[in-house]
């Protein structure tokens, strides 16, 4: 399998590496071949839904035994979306994955580069406490950041119902099923 091609491959596309290899996989590296693959799986068509407006919505919610409490907020582009079952069972399933996996952020690009920081001044400390050596120190620490940062953040977490995709394929998915852009926008997660 070439890098090359999966490189070429996610710059245009901006799919993520599984469904790029899936492709290739299946048809072979021929790149007219995979852009057809990927077309006819649909992988594409929420690609090209990423530029448009999410105006509707849902705001959903999870209270586990009056000691966690948690608020989803879901935006999809039309109130017909908004009212099907598929949005209402995904919004339902997302606010039950926050109050169980405890996701700090929505996704890993928006991690606060503050709290990586300070996660990673402590892992260099504990590196250097091992005994790890300096030269080495840099590219571990780089590895437990890209790490922390997909722990930490909703979408790229394993999905509470299905722990062989994230809630971002899960996501996709739906927004696959119901044929509109769908965003998870916030969540504010409460405990006692």
């Amino acid at each position: 399998m070439s890098i090359e091609i999966i490189k070429k491959l996610r710059a245009q596309t901006g799919l993520p590496l599984k469904d790029i290899k899936k492709a290739i996989e299946n048809v072979g590296e021929d790149e007219e071949k995979i852009m057809k693959f990927l077309r006819e799986q649909g992988a594409l068509k929420a690609a090209d839904r990423s530029s448009r407006q999410t105006n509707q919505g849902g705001i959903f919610s999870y209270v586990h035994e009056g000691r966690i409490g948690v608020m989803v907020k879901i935006m999809c582009e039309t109130d017909f979306v908004s009212r099907s079952e598929d949005f209402r069972e995904f919004g339902n399933d997302v606010a039950l994955h926050v109050a169980a996996y405890q996701p700090q952020f929505v996704s890993p690009d928006q991690v606060d580069p503050q709290f990586i920081a300070t996660e990673m001044e402590i892992a260099k400390k504990q590196l250097l406490e091992e005994g790890k050596p300096e030269n080495i120190l840099e590219k571990i620490l780089e590895g437990k950041k890209s790490k922390l940062a997909s722990e930490v953040s909703l979408l790229s977490q394993p999905f509470i119902k299905n722990t062989d995709v994230t809630v971002n394929d899960q996501l996709l998915a739906i927004s696959q099923k119901t044929g509109e852009k769908i965003v998870i926008e916030q969540f504010v997660t409460y405990s006692l």
